[in-house]
């Protein structure tokens, strides 16, 4: 296996450790004797950080190195999507952003998804496409500035008029763009390889 492959993969177990350090109190309250992680929307900042530079460096090297592969063009996108997925349930549990919006946002996900099922029941890839890249660079800026907006506000005691994902720049400017992007790339990916569905 290649190194942006194995990038590919690293963002993974960055999930799994974002997803603990952010919900670090349920599973305080699970195991009690566990003492609580300081700082740890903090951490999971900067796992979140590092998984998005895990994401443009893995594709960087495929292209630098001429390394492009077929597991690289089928993971990349499922582990973008692992990692946008958890981000979102982690930050609809905490209130942080109206339900609704990630159903859309996951409702597209799944579609691309089971039209990439299709595509390799007949042998053919769907690679990730401009679209996609930006749908995703879109919902993870979103979710850095509301993961920020935990860390600074209930790790470093800063102090915010309005709660997180109410704030005049996500409700009128990020949440849109988030949607927008999402169903336009959503459509571009059907659009392209409509005759597979077609002839499915």
């Amino acid at each position: 296996m290649n190194l942006p492959n194995k990038i590919t993969l690293f963002r993974l177990p960055l999930t799994a450790i974002f997803f603990v350090f952010f919900f670090d109190r349920p599973f305080r309250d699970l195991l009690p004797d566990i003492p609580p992680i300081p700082y740890h929307h903090t951490w999971a900042l900067l796992c979140l950080v590092l998984a998005c530079i895990s994401d443009w460096s893995d594709g960087y090297l495929a292209r630098k190195r001429k390394q492009i592969t077929n597991f690289g063009k089928l993971w990349d996108p499922i582990a973008d999507k692992i990692l946008v997925t958890a981000a979102w349930v982690t930050l609809v549990a905490n209130h942080a952003i109206p339900a609704w919006i990630v159903l859309v946002l996951l409702a597209r996900d799944f579609a691309v998804s089971g039209l990439r099922m299709m595509a390799a029941q007949e042998n053919v890839t769907v690679a990730a496409e401009a679209g996609g890249k930006i749908k995703t660079f879109v919902q993870l800026l979103t979710i850095g500035i509301l993961c920020a907006h935990y860390a600074l506000s209930e790790d470093w005691g800063w102090k915010f008029s309005k709660p997180p994902g109410y704030a005049p720049l996500e409700f009128w400017i990020l949440y849109p763009a988030c949607l927008l992007s999402s169903l336009y790339s959503g459509w571009s990916y059907f659009h392209k390889n409509w005759s597979l569905v077609r002839t499915s």
